[in-house]
């Protein structure tokens, strides 16, 4: 947790011991040693200020991607600059600082990972109807991935919230959720072919190769009506240096295998690989829509996606 105080002498101290270096000011009431905060990953950096938040405001209730972080919905780190709040008509606070309070009701309250939040749907729900689509569907894939929700479920729950703002953004975003995506990068690519106009494609296919039988899993699949397949693989630094996925190898062996896994798969004869990376999706999305062009992959008409009703 970081570092606060009510105590106005102690925190005019520990901001002069940042003008010196010695330590960071997380947010201009929260401090932390830089050495450590270097150490924690993103997420270990959200749920420090959450807690310390939490500490200073035993009653304060997290919503909207804050509450999707305590839930273990980490795909969205850009957009925590705020700490996203929950507030009833009789306890609205005014926006301060880097807090932001949002009016919610009916208020489910939870709590996951040591902090008081809205409850999983309701989550999902107002991330789903405020935030950018491809942020939106990676939260809302995330949680039928690691919370095992339902999509029904989850389009059953954005019904009968039928009244509120947003409801038409939340219903499109629900309508898309799919647990088989393996990660944010996975979810916000898919969102990007579904804005594109792209034929959703089939998710974590197998393969088996014709050379000696072994299975084979890929990201993306079209199956065309002629009888070819087109693969489309998101890279990632994860895949070469996550040792939980590089199988106890180094980053070199990583890509050997990949390269015996991509000739398995060109022996079939009628299969085409397309390879993107997170930065070409999200910085250089013509040079990927221009691969899959090239490639053949089907498209149609690009749906309308409401727009939200809130302000990023």
């Amino acid at each position: 947790m970081c570092a606060w105080t009510k105590d106005r002498t102690l925190r005019q101290s520990f901001r002069g011991r940042v003008e010196t270096g010695e330590i960071v000011a997380v947010h201009p009431d929260l401090f932390a040693r830089p050495a450590y905060w270097q150490s924690l990953d993103y997420r270990e950096r959200i749920m420090h200020t959450l807690r310390a938040v939490q500490d200073m405001h035993p009653a304060w209730i997290f919503c909207n991607v804050s509450a999707a972080a305590a839930w273990g919905l980490n795909e969205t780190y850009a957009m925590h600059d705020f700490v996203h709040l929950a507030a009833s008509h009789g306890t609205m606070s005014r926006n301060r600082g880097y807090r932001r309070f949002h009016y919610v009701a009916p208020l489910d309250v939870r709590r996951s990972d040591g902090v008081r939040v809205t409850d999983l749907l309701r989550t999902m729900f107002d991330c789903a109807r405020s935030l950018p689509f491809p942020q939106a569907l990676a939260i809302c894939d995330a949680a039928l991935r690691i919370h095992r929700i339902d999509r029904e479920e989850f389009i059953a729950y954005c019904e009968r919230l039928g009244s509120r703002y947003g409801i038409r953004r939340a219903l499109f975003v629900a309508s898309h959720v799919d647990g088989r995506s393996e990660n944010g990068g996975e979810s916000i690519l898919r969102a990007q072919l579904i804005a594109w106009g792209y034929v959703p494609p089939e998710l974590q296919q197998w393969f088996r190769s014709p050379l000696n039988g072994q299975s084979w899993r890929v990201d993306f699949l079209w199956s065309l009506t002629d009888g070819r397949l087109i693969v489309l693989e998101l890279d990632g630094r994860e895949k070469y240096e996550n040792p939980s996925m590089t199988a106890g190898g180094d980053a070199v062996d990583v890509v050997l295998a990949e390269k015996r896994r991509e000739g398995d798969l060109m022996l079939n004869g009628n299969v085409g690989i397309v390879r993107t990376t997170y930065r070409e999706v999200t910085q250089e999305p013509w040079t990927l829509q221009r691969k899959l062009d090239i490639a053949g992959v089907p498209k149609g008409v690009p749906p309308v996606i409401p727009p939200s009703p809130f302000v990023h």
